[in-house]
């Protein structure tokens, strides 16, 4: 309001000062409201901060009990041609292994998918003892296979190795968008910042994946080590097939066998509503969730095949975040590589790739033949209660 500046009357000068007043009450109750708002944001702001720094400690503390000494059979010694699919989490590794079982059945899906879930056919290496599985058990099909998330430094040594590696910003979605939920905890608990200072400061059981990265990446000139990219796995699904039976010593398999293994390693049958309960992990999170503290039935609240894209990643977290992780990239791995990327890793792989048909495998690494494959009755589709 502008008032001129004039010779008022009495009766003017009170009704301008009932107006100042009344002014100065309002002003000063707008005052005190924001005064009152800015500290209950503070309270809210600081209640957040403790809500996710208790969920990080949770999160940590639960993720320590996945695996016990108990539950890791140290002592394992593989054989020659066993065949173990590593990766850092969220990387591929559950789809790299439906490939490989795919291949050592047949691809016929009467035998291929005669599981309940592919961890009980393709065991988690330290879940296996907890699970009530024997490593050194003859498994459905040769090669025996097994899944695992360890460093090259602790898996054990003797066998053959297929690692997927996935670009760490996608990977880093797919944990944040599993690990969490996995230890119970619910969306919101979490924002990606604090998951990456609650991964860098290592709840991750696997560590973290630039170390991951370069173990494995020293071993790639081992013939018995393959490396299998997620990009390729998803941009070129039959070449990738084709490697991975060439590793396995399948070059021979039929096309049609080829062309099978892709249908049942494809995104939509994986991810079908009636197939994705093969891939949801509940056989190994029966056994794990109790010591969690948590219980065996606890349903899971995402899937592990869920979207099959590349590059969700950069799209859809902080760029904050996507920057704390390039730089962990420059600090880690670009004076041990030369690469300043993971796409340039990628692409040093591909000119590199190592191995040939008369490279693939060392003299006494035994071949097998496709026609060898057979599954036991008690594992016949008709048998299998679990679905």
């Amino acid at each position: 309001m502008r008032v001129r500046a004039t010779l008022a009357s009495a009766s003017v000068v009170a009704a301008l000062g009932l107006v100042i007043r009344s002014l100065t009450q309002v002003l000063h109750r707008l005052r005190e409201a924001e005064a009152a708002g800015a500290a209950e944001a503070a309270r809210a702001d600081a209640e957040a901060a403790r809500k996710h720094e208790l969920a990080c400690e949770l999160l940590t503390l639960r993720n320590l009990l996945i695996s016990t000494p108990a539950s890791v059979e140290t002592r394992f010694v593989p054989a020659p041609s066993d065949v173990f699919v590593v990766g850092y989490p969220r990387c591929g590794t559950t789809w790299v292994s439906q490939i490989v079982h795919a291949l050592r059945t047949g691809a016929e899906v009467e035998k291929t998918m005669a599981f309940g879930e592919i961890s009980e056919v393709v065991p988690w290496d330290v879940q296996a003892e907890a699970c009530g599985q024997r490593l050194n058990s003859p498994q459905v099909g040769v090669p025996r296979a097994f899944k695992s998330h360890e460093t090259w430094e602790a898996i054990a040594k003797g066998a053959r190795y297929i690692y997927v590696a996935r670009d760490p910003v996608d990977a880093f979605l797919s944990c944040y968008e599993h690990l969490p939920a996995y230890a119970n905890l619910l969306p919101g608990d979490l924002e990606p910042q604090q998951f990456a200072d609650a991964l860098f400061a290592g709840a991750a059981r696997a560590g973290q994946i630039w170390p991951h990265f370069l173990g494995w990446w020293k071993q790639r000139r081992n013939p018995d080590v393959l490396w299998v990219f997620y990009d390729d796995l998803h941009a070129d699904l039959p070449g990738c097939i084709a490697r991975v039976a060439e590793f396995l010593g399948l070059a021979e398999s039929e096309p049609a066998t080829l062309e099978r293994t892709a249908a049942l390693c494809s995104f939509d049958f994986m991810s079908a509503a009636d197939n994705a309960p093969h891939f949801d992990d509940h056989f190994v999170r029966g056994h794990v969730l109790p010591r969690m503290g948590l219980p065996r039935d606890l349903p899971a609240r995402v899937s592990k095949v869920c979207h099959g894209v590349v590059g969700r990643g950069a799209r859809e977290l902080p760029a904050s975040v996507v920057e704390r992780l390039a730089a962990r990239w420059a600090e880690t791995m670009v004076s041990e590589t030369g690469c300043s990327s993971y796409s340039e890793l990628r692409e040093a792989y591909s000119h590199e790739r190592p191995l040939t048909p008369d490279t693939a495998y060392a003299p006494d690494r035994p071949r097998f033949s496709a026609s060898w494959f057979s599954l036991p009755n008690s594992l016949s589709p008709a048998s299998s209660g679990s679905h």
